[in-house]
């Protein structure tokens, strides 16, 4: 393994252990902190989080659906 690639992959491994330590912070956080939603639904633990994830997920399925309908055939430029 080259330099470069020993340097990136701890590069990723501490990259990975900063995400984990403030994801857990924001959780302890979570605890502690009162959020003042406009609707009752927003003040539920870990709502930001799980609306997030849903909203992602939708994205990726609409996008999917919009590339079957807009893609073109593998050969159409030849």
């Amino acid at each position: 393994m080259s330099n470069l690639d020993q340097k990136l992959k701890k590069m990723g491994r501490l990259a990975s252990i900063a995400l984990v330590i403030i994801g857990m912070a924001l959780l302890v956080i979570e605890v502690f902190v009162h959020r003042h939603g406009e609707i009752a639904m927003e003040d539920l633990p870990v709502f930001p989080a799980v609306f997030a994830f849903v909203a992602s997920v939708f994205i990726v399925v609409i996008s999917i659906g919009i590339r079957a309908i807009l893609s073109r055939r593998e050969d159409y430029y030849d």
